[in-house]
């Protein structure tokens, strides 16, 4: 026969049933804390250890910065030297060239009025300029005291040349020559006039012209 104690507890059977509980409780909950603590720490580790590298990563970046930085300072320092140094020889080079220049023009110009004589030019290039046209060149014959110079200037490479000559065939020759010179360019007769010298009949004339040197 089932019986059943429907009598209410007695306070002695309440404090024993709570207290056999509680120590079970004490140890999961001391067990979870362990664990969870154990947890933390090592997702502290990783993370730290992940914080160190990005750490070290970010230190080589920077001497990496740094060596580029003083790379390319030096490298502008370089530069700059080379652009002054560049400047200076070109400036140099301009000072040689208007000090030999006009001497070169002088000598140029003796060498076009003396026998034998002639322009300074490229042998093969007037061999090409005589196969294209057979008058090209000059008269290696032409007597060069039928024409002589009374007047030259010359600034900032422009030239201003006067002179007498017997005849205009004369005078077309001494300008076929200074066209064919490598120092002279864009040669302009500007004037020619009829004269009197030393009782003969002479042709004075003017002429412009640049020089390359």
């Amino acid at each position: 026969m089932i019986r059943i104690n429907l009598l209410p507890k007695t306070k002695k059977q309440a404090q024993a049933q709570s207290s056999g509980g509680g120590p079970l409780w004490a140890g999961i909950y001391l067990l979870a804390a362990f664990v969870w603590g154990i947890g933390l720490a090592l997702l502290f580790f990783q993370k730290q250890g992940e914080l160190e590298g990005i750490q070290r990563n970010n230190r080589q970046l920077d001497v990496e910065i740094a060596d580029l930085q003083q790379r390319t300072s030096r490298l502008e320092e370089l530069q700059a030297q080379l652009a002054r140094s560049r400047g200076l020889e070109e400036v140099v080079a301009e000072l040689n060239r208007a000090r030999t220049g006009p001497l070169r023009v002088m000598m140029e110009l003796s060498q076009v009025l003396s026998v034998p004589g002639g322009p300074t030019i490229d042998a093969e290039a007037l061999e090409r300029q005589r196969q294209i046209n057979p008058y090209a060149g000059f008269r290696e014959g032409w007597d060069v005291r039928r024409l002589w110079l009374t007047q030259f200037s010359e600034e900032n490479r422009e030239c201003r040349i006067h002179g007498e000559a017997r005849t205009n065939e004369d005078v077309a020759e001494f300008l076929r020559r200074l066209s064919l010179s490598e120092l002279f360019t864009e040669v302009v007769l500007t004037r020619t006039q009829g004269a009197e010298s030393r009782s003969d009949d002479v042709i004075r004339f003017e002429l412009n012209c640049r020089v390359r040197y």
